[in-house]
This record gives structure tokens, sequence and C-alpha cells, in this order.
């Protein structure tokens, strides 16, 4: 099952995913990616219990190994925040950059960022259990926006739309107050 929350920097994404979280399960994992900063608190209910970690740049990896480590018959019983994937892609982003050494090669780069979200993406949905999803919206471009920059709004907006067809719900955050707008969506 995979539950999505989406919407501005600063609009209480990750508050409303581990409060809502906290009500699928007995035990939950709150996993950072990048720079995300950990909340003062973890919210949760007396029975509940939150473990933290932090993936850096290896969510796919963790994702994996949580899969395999982790006994099936609890996996209904746990829930997983991750946040974000927004933090993960642009951590691809900049390790691509990096290994680049920032030359502006379009079509390298595009691959290479399509390969991250791929591989993220398969991690994401073979995972085992309740699984909420923090995303930010992606950002809008003009036509004096970089080509480099484009293709990773490109690329966000890919994930987003992925997450979203395989979702069970979906919310948008706006100043504090979600917005269930997974009854909204169109279905194939």
């Amino acid at each position: 099952m995979i539950i999505g929350v989406t919407g501005s920097t600063g609009s209480g994404k990750t508050s409303f995913a581990m409060h809502y979280a906290a009500t699928f399960g007995r035990e939950g994992f709150y996993m950072t990616t990048r720079l995300t900063p950990l909340p003062d608190e973890l919210p949760a209910p007396p029975h509940f219990t939150w473990q933290t970690i932090d993936t850096e740049c290896a969510l796919p990896e963790v994702l994996h190994r949580i899969n395999e480590q982790s006994n099936m018959y609890r996996a209904d019983r746990r829930v997983l925040v991750i946040d974000s994937v927004t933090s993960y892609l642009h951590g691809a982003h900049e390790r691509i950059m990096e290994e680049m050494d920032n030359k502006q090669n379009l079509a390298e780069y595009a691959g290479r960022l399509t390969a991250a979200r791929m591989e993220l993406q398969e991690a994401l949905f073979i995972f085992q259990g309740k699984l909420f999803i923090i995303t930010n919206e992606p950002p809008g471009y003009t036509p004096f926006t970089n080509p480099l920059e484009v293709e990773y709004i490109v690329q966000h907006a890919a994930l987003n739309r992925e997450v979203v067809k395989r979702s069970t719900q979906w919310f948008r955050m706006t100043s504090g107050i979600p917005e269930d707008i997974s009854a909204k969506r169109k279905r194939k």
C-alpha cells in the first residue's frame, strides 16, 4: 500500500505523514534522505514505536535491504515514511553533476538521472508493507531555464506521476491542511 503526500516546502507534509502513518501499524521506520532534518519529535500513539534511518543517497538499497531482512508476517503491521523522494532525486542530480565534472552534457545527464529515478521506482513498488511517500511539487520552468534543470524537473514530475498511479491515497498539503485528492483522479 502506498500513500503519497505532496505540497510545497513548509506545508506540513512530514507532520501529517507521521501522524497518519502511526494509525496504520505498531512500528514504523522514518527514513530521511540527504539533507532532510529530523523533526523535533516523532509523533506516535502509546502502542507505536518509530525507528529513524538516514539513507543519505542509498534509498533504493536500504529499501531492498529492509524488504529482504524483514519478517513477511510483520510487514502488515509495519509502516515506512520516506522523507523525501524529492531530496533523494536532488541528491542523485548532485552526484551525477559531480561525476560529470559539471559538464553540460544533456544526453548523458538525462540517461543517468532517468536510471536513478527508475532504480528508486523499482524499490518503492516492490516494497512489502505500508509505504508513506513524501514529495514536493515539481517547480515550473520557463524557456530561459537551463536544459539540465528542465530535465530534472521532467524526471521529478515523472516520479510523482508513477507514484500517484500506484498509490492508494494521495494528499496535497496547503498550509498544514491536507486535501485527499485521490478520489478526484481519473481511473483507466
